[in-house]
């Protein structure tokens, strides 16, 4: 039952979205926010005008360290949010590292697994020193909030599907600078959408908690109701 609410959650935001932002060859979106409904047509932009897009570390099996320097990557990605269930450190001295600031957008630009490519998440205030691997890149835009909700967008993943070859799993950071979204020319609207958007998220990572807690809960049951290996009797 909570995977379910989990994933209406999902569904009412990703219909939502694709209200809230123009559909592929139209310049305006469906639905618009009574006081922006007059305010025209929404411009084309390119990525690379929203912000830069800084590089990754790379690293060696020497650098690594019990802790130290946390590097952020695709498994740190969970559920669209910032997860530190599964961290690498390297040694806090190291050469080339570009520290992660709050509301850095971290993507995940090239992986084995070609479904990782394009995932992101905003870096939360108050995560450790931190930097991220050279197979992430992380995107510092002057209205973060938004851009993160365009990294949501159809077209966003448009166009990270048409990079991705049948042998590519990576996407080019100078292509990702070119990729382009329509937005709407008012600071206010941007802030609008992304602030309603952002509150559906704040749901949904809540509700993803909870199913996350429930799983773990059975688990832990299951093994007092089972005898574990090498006993007869389980030890509730």
């Amino acid at each position: 039952a909570q995977a379910d609410k989990l994933d209406a959650l999902k569904t009412h935001k990703k219909g939502l979205m694709q209200q809230l932002f123009p559909r592929e060859g139209e310049t305006v979106p469906r639905l618009r926010f009574p006081e922006f409904r007059e305010a025209g047509e929404w411009v084309r932009i390119q990525l690379w005008q929203l912000g830069e897009l800084v590089s990754g570390l790379t690293y060696s099996p020497d650098d690594v360290r019990d802790e130290g320097l946390l590097v952020l990557r695709s498994s740190n990605i969970q559920n669209g949010v910032i997860s530190l269930q599964d961290n690498v450190y390297v040694r806090p001295d190291i050469k080339g590292a570009n520290l992660s600031k709050p509301d850095d957008i971290l993507i995940c630009v090239r992986n084995g697994s070609k479904p990782l490519i394009g995932k992101n998440a905003l870096i939360p205030p108050g995560l450790p020193r931190s930097t991220h691997g050279a197979f992430m890149s992380a995107f510092r835009a002057r209205h973060p909030k938004f851009v993160y909700q365009l990294f949501q967008t159809d077209a966003y993943e448009r166009q990270v599907a048409a990079d991705l070859g049948a042998t590519i799993n990576s996407i080019n950071g100078n292509t990702l600078r070119k990729y382009e979204f329509d937005i709407p020319e008012s600071k206010e609207e941007q802030h609008k959408i992304a602030d309603c958007l952002a509150f559906l998220d704040t749901l949904i990572a809540a509700e993803a908690e909870k199913l996350v807690a429930l799983k773990t809960h059975k688990q832990g049951l299951m093994q007092q109701l089972f005898p574990r290996e090498g006993e007869t009797v389980p030890r509730l």
